[in-house]
């Protein structure tokens, strides 16, 4: 049998959406990738290592050395009862932690968990700005406060320092209202999911051969 575990996080998303996005994005996405392969979809994990976003409200984050084992038992014990774990990764701050997770799993296991970040195959240029904004609206997401036009911030300084630092909104690029769709998003949502079905298909003939 086949897991698929969504993996986000609880963190600011701007003025006009919800904390709960990068979960919900892969909580999406996992469930059309367990659809396609008959796959047991998990419940989502929506505290991780979000301490970049740690001065705005809507942010709860959890230490990384706190989440590493809880994030290995997890998917320890997802192993154990399920065989294979595709983790969908919705939340960029904490792909490092699951990518060296999956791996010394995999090393010790043998292939077993394949990690999957969603904003690799999707072509996002922002932080809650037009682009992920409208993939969010595509998933059937809606907005919780206006949607002011900002620009704002550079996407390259995620990781280097606190958002805070270079974006009083949160928003990291430009949110212009006039461009978002639920179409664009679609539009981006379905050729990011083609590409994860294809790289899951790959994981899993490598696994049985």
């Amino acid at each position: 049998m086949v897991c698929v575990l969504p993996i986000g996080s609880y963190e600011q998303h701007g003025p006009h959406l919800p904390p709960t996005v990068d979960a919900e994005v892969a909580l999406y996405i996992a469930s059309r990738l367990a659809e396609r392969f008959g796959g047991r979809l998990l419940p989502p994990i929506y505290y991780t290592c979000s301490d970049e976003h740690r001065a705005f409200p809507q942010t709860i984050s959890v230490r990384c050395r706190s989440f590493l084992p809880y994030l290995e038992d997890v998917l320890r014990s997802a192993v154990e009862k399920c065989g294979r774990v595709v983790a969908v990764v919705g939340h960029g701050g904490v792909w490092e932690a699951v990518s060296l997770t999956a791996q010394q799993l995999n090393y010790e296991l043998g292939p077993s968990v394949l990690p999957i970040n969603v904003w690799a195959y999707a072509a996002v240029r922002d932080h809650a700005g037009t682009d992920e904004t409208s993939v969010y609206l595509a998933i059937g997401g809606r907005l919780t406060g206006d949607m002011p036009e900002i620009c704002e911030g550079d996407v390259s300084l995620f990781g280097k320092m606190a958002v805070d630092r270079f974006s009083k909104t949160g928003v990291v690029g430009c949110l212009k209202p006039g461009e978002v769709s639920a179409d664009r998003g679609r539009e981006v949502l379905e050729k990011a999911v083609q590409k994860m079905v294809e790289r899951v298909e790959w994981w899993l003939s490598r696994c049985t051969s």
